[in-house]
């Protein structure tokens, strides 16, 4: 026996969950389940059952998208909507969920009209699941008439013609064509769904319709199945060579037609809705962009005040020596916040490949010390203690080692490194616990070397993807993207960076430059 409830809200943050709650709420939404991850809302779905899932993308133990894997798995709960929110939009992602069955995106952040339009649209059209059965298919197929896909039948015998859309018309519109030249135009002019096409005709024969049909970028997507008394292999080949996705042999076989003409149309309406989501996506991550654009530019503005303001307030003898260290934290959090939009946009164009380094000398030693007493600070309520250690191999006399190390430099930008050594000490503070050592060490030789140890055990399910993006693993909110920009920002400054793991000997990764 289950629950009836009307909407599942699967979010490992709370804040956002309570966003979402509140405003189905106000939508006249009121029997609401909460849960935290893919995992609880399972185990929820064993005894609920929504209309509707509204899940996270990323999140730990289990993420959105293997949610909505396991949704469409369970027979009792495939036809069940189900919207992803993501503050990210990954074209690879985005395929994968439109794959699995996703009903529909929401980008965060997203305002309560555009929630409701979303909950209403999915509500409106509920998800259903094909199974490879043809009669399901064909049940699927059979909408009302203004909405039936379309099937164009090609054949230059009037007996063919007849049959053909005899068999199929009470499913799908029909239109026909006696000839090949003619079908083409019909299917530049308005195509259809599928094309049921016969091999021997006059004027051009089914294949160079096909051949044509396939190179036209207005048709090209359209599927195409033989109509052909020839039973040679090689001719069959051909089609399948040209683009074809079936044949039916003549005399036709009513089931078989029926069965394999759905089979078409399932996949044709599929990648109709894919292309159709894909195109509106794309058009989305390109506004987004834009407005992250807009966005960084008008930021500065009133961050240009406040140091103005400052910058005013640091001149004023009035003022106490406390609060004017306050003002210089204020300022110091603003420059921050103006290098970290820079830094934004730089990311994003390394990762593109447009990004031109412009480096200077940069004081590594410096620079590691500064990320070990900033992360020291950040980790020292958890327990973890963050040490550095500079040991230069090309120099023997232990007297000199200090004074040697107190000068290595790389050609770089700060900001970058300073973002690359950053990410990686926090990933392996996080990673550790009270009592536990993190050690950033920097060693000189014929390269130049960063290790950044700690002595836990990177998760298997995550160790052959550690650099990845989005990558993750049971931190509540990680977004999956310090290893990646890490990598992004060595591989920039002409560096690798790698990663060995165990049990017995923690977790070390590591930087390498040439000198």
């Amino acid at each position: 026996m289950t629950d009836f409830c009307e909407i599942l809200v699967v979010d490992d943050i709370s804040a956002i969950r309570d966003i979402i709650v509140q405003q189905l709420k106000a939508l006249a939404y009121s029997k609401i389940q909460i849960a935290t991850n893919g995992e609880e809302a399972m185990r929820l779905l064993k005894v609920l059952t929504p209309k509707l899932i509204i899940t996270d993308w990323s999140m730990p133990v289990m993420s959105g998208l293997e949610l909505l894997l396991a949704v469409r798995r369970d027979p009792r709960l495939s036809s069940i909507p189900v919207i992803i929110v993501s503050a990210e939009m990954q074209r690879d992602y985005v395929m994968q969920a439109i794959q699995a069955g996703v009903s529909d995106f929401l980008f965060k952040p997203f305002k309560p009209d555009e929630l409701a339009r979303k909950v209403r649209n999915a509500l409106t059209n509920s998800y259903h699941k094909l199974s490879s059965s043809d009669n399901n298919a064909e049940a699927v197929a059979n909408k009302p008439e203004n909405k039936r896909p379309t099937v164009l039948v090609v054949d230059d015998t009037p007996f063919n013609l007849r049959m053909v859309a005899g068999l199929l018309q009470d499913q799908y519109q029909i239109k026909v064509s006696a000839n090949g030249l003619k079908a083409i135009s019909v299917c530049q002019a308005a195509p259809p769904d599928l094309v049921l096409l016969d091999v021997m005709m006059p004027e051009i024969d089914g294949f160079e319709v096909c051949r044509r049909l396939k190179n036209d970028p207005r048709t090209a997507h359209v599927p195409i199945i033989f109509l052909t008394a020839i039973g040679e292999a090689d001719k069959i080949a051909q089609g399948f060579n040209l683009g074809a996705v079936d044949y039916v042999t003549k005399p036709i076989d009513p089931v078989i037609l029926k069965a394999r003409v759905a089979a078409a149309i399932r996949i044709s309406l599929n990648h109709e809705h894919m292309r159709e989501k894909y195109d509106l996506l794309m058009e989305n991550s390109r506004l987004r962009e834009e407005v992250e654009r807009i966005a960084h530019h008008d930021i500065k503005n009133p961050l240009a005040i406040i140091l103005g303001h400052t910058a005013t307030f640091s001149e004023d003898s009035t003022l106490t020596e406390e609060q004017r260290g306050k003002i210089k934290i204020i300022e110091q959090s603003t420059y921050d916040i103006l290098q970290l939009i820079d830094l934004s946009s730089d990311l994003l164009k390394i990762e593109q490949g447009r990004y031109v380094l412009q480096t200077k000398r940069v004081d590594l030693n410096a620079l590691i010390q500064r990320v070990c007493e900033e992360n020291q600070k950040i980790f020292a309520s958890k327990g973890v203690v963050i040490e550095a250690k500079f040991v230069n191999n090309s120099v023997q006399d232990d007297s000199a080692q200090a004074d040697a190390m107190e000068h290595v430099q790389l050609q770089g930008e700060q900001l970058l490194l300073y973002s690359m050594l950053h990410n990686l000490l926090k990933n392996g503070a996080e990673a550790s616990h009270a009592g536990d050592y993190v050690l950033c060490e920097l060693i000189v030789g014929e390269v130049i070397e960063i290790r950044i140890h700690n002595p836990g055990r990177v998760p298997a399910a995550v160790e052959a993807r550690f650099f990845e993006k989005y990558v993750s693993h049971g931190k509540v909110g990680g977004t999956g993207l310090g290893t990646y920009s890490a990598k992004l920002i060595a591989e920039a400054h002409g560096g690798t960076v790698s990663m060995k793991s165990s049990d017995e000997d923690g977790t070390t990764v590591t930087l390498r430059f040439p000198r």
